[in-house]
């Protein structure tokens, strides 16, 4: 049973959300990025990536009043959602709320084998250790098959029961496979070999990464190709490294579009893990296996945290590569004359300024200066890629997202 309170609550979010989602600002902000992506955008677009601050962020939203501990997490979506339409970014809400369906998994893992993590909580970061160390050892690896379980998972029900006629539920029954250490093929290889470990077998046992690789290129082909023709992928499935795909080349994203092709999705990959190895390893041990899993859809962002610089004419290889990374450690004047004709450049400044201890508007406003400049006349995104921090301080996000928006506006 839904207490009455937890219904009321959860209605008046749902129709604060709604209204954001069909309210003039976020319409203007769908037609720039429809701009942007069919490369006609007049300024560039500003992105507060947030990812990493939600314990900083959570102290700063409305108490919780829901009482049922299953809806507690669709209350905090909600609450999430309408603080961050306040940071004076471009970012696009889309107008459902998003259940996962219950999948067919390995219980050992995506590739049938448990990775084996150490974690380290005072940095949050974590070291992968090997698992695969012999060739014997690839016999333990399993493809994961598409299979829906539960297309329409319980908490979908509940949740149309008390908002499904202010914003739909959206429920995804897309690929098992994850954007990283899934679909993306490089993060398995360093999570499963460890990173160290990989960068020495690529020397050492060439021939066990070409395996490894083969396999995991396979598994996921036949595993979007199997959702495809159960017609589980949806509109609402494209991912363009979180920014919205919307363009005149395919449909936009909208709920409840089961159904949809491959073709018609943008969808993300990178070279992470890969990072340290050489334009032509990175192009005979990755790219050549992402190509055909690319190839499935109609557009591809390229590039996360790492640096590309070295692998820009390896990557212009990629036809359907509309959007590419110049990562917090690239000099994004590498970029225009390889790729400015083609693709948006999603700059991603390094975060040590908005991550320090003390914030400098005045050094903010010169780094992302610079750095248009050395743009100019390229479609592009202003990407805050992920600070791990913001000291608390979490006015300084949209203080970041103003001096973008204005330096942005200079250029234009």
């Amino acid at each position: 049973m839904i207490s009455q309170q937890d219904r009321t609550v959860l209605r008046d979010l749902a129709t604060q959300y709604r209204e954001l989602c069909d309210g003039e600002s976020n319409q203007q902000a769908v037609a720039r990025w429809r701009n942007l992506n069919n490369l006609e955008s007049d300024r560039p677009l500003v992105y507060c990536n947030t990812g990493l601050l939600g314990g900083e962020i959570r102290p700063h939203l409305p108490a919780r009043r829901v009482e049922d501990r299953e809806l507690g997490h669709v209350e905090g979506w909600f609450l999430s959602q309408l603080w961050h339409a306040d940071l004076g970014d471009d970012r696009v809400f889309y107008p459902w709320f998003q259940v996962r369906a219950e999948m067919f998994r390995h219980p050992e893992g995506t590739w049938g084998i448990a990775p084996d993590r150490m974690r380290d909580e005072q940095s949050r970061g974590w070291r992968n250790m090997p698992v695969l160390r012999e060739m014997e050892d690839l016999e333990r690896l399993k493809a994961t098959e598409h299979r829906v379980i539960d297309p329409e998972p319980p908490l979908a029900g509940k949740l149309r029961d008390i908002f499904g006629d202010i914003i739909p539920v959206h429920v995804k029954r897309s690929t098992i496979y994850p954007v990283w250490g899934g679909t993306d093929l490089s993060e398995a290889p360093g999570t499963l070999f460890g990173l160290e470990e990989l960068m020495y077998a690529l020397y050492e046992a060439p021939e066990m990464v070409h395996r490894f690789m083969a396999f995991t290129r396979d598994a996921v082909f036949e595993n979007l190709k199997q959702g495809e023709a159960a017609g589980d992928w949806s509109t609402a499935d494209s991912w363009y490294y979180l920014t919205p795909p919307h363009c005149d080349e395919f449909p936009d994203p909208a709920a409840d579009t089961h159904g949809a092709k491959l073709k018609d999705l943008a969808y993300f990959t990178h070279a992470q893990e890969f990072e340290a190895v050489s334009p032509e390893m990175f192009e005979e041990f990755l790219l050549n296996y992402q190509f055909p899993i690319l190839e499935c859809f109609g557009r591809i962002t390229y590039g996360c945290c790492e640096t590309l610089d070295t692998k820009l004419d390896a990557l212009s290889k990629i036809p359907n590569m509309t959007k590419v990374a110049s990562g917090p450690l690239s000099d994004p004047a590498r970029y225009p004359e390889k790729l400015g004709d083609r693709c948006v450049i999603s700059w991603r400044p390094v975060g040590s300024i908005v991550a320090g201890e003390r914030f400098s508007e005045e050094a903010q406003r010169r780094q992302i200066r610079e750095g248009l400049e050395k743009l100019k006349g390229c479609r592009v995104e202003v990407h805050m890629h992920e600070p791990m921090t913001v000291q608390g301080d979490v006015s300084r996000i949209s203080q970041w997202a103003k001096i973008a928006r204005e330096e942005a506006e200079r250029v234009a």
